[in-house]
């Protein structure tokens, strides 16, 4: 789960056995047994703890910290999975964000929305080895499959940064749209897609980016993107949009296949998304609603909707077996 992009407050244990969940309110870390439900400890985290990631082989969290004051603002808390303790507090820049990982786990990428800057941490020493400039407010972060390449969106400029992991250095800058929301590389690594939102009556799009070229190749019109998924198999992409609907692109064609209503209100947001570990069922989060419609990806349709008692959800992710997923409220 670690090089997943758009990180939440919610992550769970590679091995299913454990959920970490962040809350800003209390800057808590509260983790949670699988197995039985039940909350097994409460970790202090710094200010305004607000995203959640594990490295690949689940033995270590990473903590965004994103509040500021002179006691752990602005820093990652690195927690022990095992003994469920802080084993050491990084400084990084200024509102750090999302956090991933390298597929080898031996290195951490975080954007600093206010300096403008990677954070880049050696998870062996968890020390700061690299701070790369990027765009304004970089936002969001994907490293890609084979670990070499790290995408991040700058939301202030509308521009993707291309890191080259080994020197820590941009490679090349990507213009796109001052909306852009979100990045996903293909299973494959050979394309990623990045969505971005509408802006003055303009429909938004998603970008298909070629990943040997870092040129766009193709602009595919969706309604107003938000979040961007690629199916496991690397066939299809999701993308959830403002407006209550879901857009489904043929991967090999970059074509929109479907678009399916999850929530007639033109107010719905549909913020999250994540496929069951086969890839054949879909959950969807809608902001300001209480429930989570299940999508099956043979069809494309809504096949039943979920009932949760939380009124405003924002993240979902799934166990890595399949068998539960979590939700989490969202507090914007």
């Amino acid at each position: 789960m670690g090089i997943a992009i758009g990180t939440s407050p919610l992550d769970i244990t590679p091995n299913g056995n454990l959920a970490y969940v962040a809350t800003e309110d209390n800057n808590t870390v509260s983790v949670i047994n699988i197995s039985t439900q039940m909350v097994i400890a409460t970790i202090q985290a710094g200010i305004n703890p607000c995203n959640v990631v594990f490295t690949p082989d689940g033995k270590i969290a990473y903590v965004t910290n994103g509040g500021t004051g002179p006691l752990f603002g602005n820093t990652i808390s690195i927690i022990d999975v095992k003994t469920h303790s802080i084993i050491a507090t990084v400084q990084v820049g200024s509102n750090p964000s999302t956090i991933v990982f390298t597929p080898d786990g031996k290195l951490a990428y975080i954007t600093n929305q206010l300096d403008n800057t990677i954070s880049v941490i050696e998870v062996k020493s968890h020390t700061v080895i690299a701070t790369v400039s990027v765009g304004s407010r970089p936002e969001l972060i994907a490293i890609s499959p084979n670990g070499k390449l790290a995408y991040v969106a700058n939301g202030g400029d509308g521009t993707l940064s291309v890191i080259d992991v080994k020197s820590h250095s941009v490679i090349a800058t990507v213009t796109l749209s001052h909306n852009v929301r979100d990045i996903a590389f293909s299973p494959d690594g050979k394309i990623a897609y990045v969505t971005n939102r509408s802006q003055q009556q303009q429909p938004g799009n998603v970008s298909v980016i070629d990943v040997k070229t870092h040129a766009v190749i193709s602009t595919i019109q969706v309604v107003d993107p938000i979040r961007v998924l690629f199916t496991p198999d690397g066939k299809l992409a999701y993308v959830t949009n403002f407006g209550g609907v879901v857009s489904v692109i043929d991967v090999k064609t970059h074509s929109v296949i479907s678009t399916t209503l999850v929530n007639p209100s033109i107010n719905a947001n549909v913020n999250d998304i994540a496929f069951n570990p086969n890839g054949k069922i879909a959950y969807v989060t809608i902001s300001n609603e209480n429930s989570v419609p299940v999508i099956d990806v043979k069809t494309h349709s809504v096949i039943t909707t979920i009932p949760i008692l939380i009124s405003n959800i924002g993240s979902v992710t799934f166990s890595p077996d399949g068998k539960l997923a979590y939700v989490v409220e969202s507090t914007t």
